[in-house]
């Protein structure tokens, strides 16, 4: 009887070391609230709109990150017209392949026009930087749902984007191809 209560008390003990040792190790994981992203998002959306690139692209480029598609939107049209960005097809390809994958008609038929256009050899390059994108900045890879929907005033398309558990692997935003 008294073995047993030992081995419980060192299998808890155990338990709290790999506890404590995994709590101490670097991990590239950290944690955003849902309410942020959709505020960056939001804001960053309204300075583009206004012509307010420099502002636009600070609140733009965290949300687009996480997988916030509206954002990556936004962005990908900041690197094709070099809008407080230098101008970069690659870069705007791939953030525009990425967006693509929330469905929405509009997005998926200007990614084609401009891919459609594009030499053989930069085609292969938006295909990697678009596959590379979406390794990082995808739905599957930040855990993001997005759901389409239409004002009835406009008829224009809105995305909502929800990130289920806050935390994902945050990756920097490439400035230059």
């Amino acid at each position: 009887m008294e073995y047993l209560k030992y081995k419980k008390v060192i299998v808890f003990l155990v338990f709290i070391l790999l506890f404590w040792v995994s709590s101490c190790a670097s991990t590239d994981t950290i944690r955003k609230t849902t309410a942020s992203l959709e505020t960056k998002e939001f804001n960053g959306i309204k300075h583009y709109k206004n012509g307010e690139f420099k502002k636009a692209f600070n609140l733009l480029k965290e949300p687009a990150a996480w997988g916030y598609k509206g954002s990556q939107y936004a962005i990908a049209f900041m690197f094709l017209k070099g809008e407080y960005v230098e101008q970069s097809t690659l870069l705007g390809m791939g953030w525009l392949g990425v967006a693509k994958e929330a469905n929405v008609k509009e997005w998926s038929k200007q990614y084609d026009a401009f891919y459609s256009t594009a030499t053989k050899a930069q085609k292969l390059k938006f295909d990697k930087i678009k596959d590379v994108y979406i390794q990082r900045y995808g739905l599957v890879a930040q855990d993001v749902t997005c759901r389409k929907s239409t004002s009835a005033k406009s008829k224009r398309v809105r995305i909502d984007c929800h990130k289920y558990n806050g935390t994902g692997v945050l990756y920097n935003i490439d400035l230059v191809e």
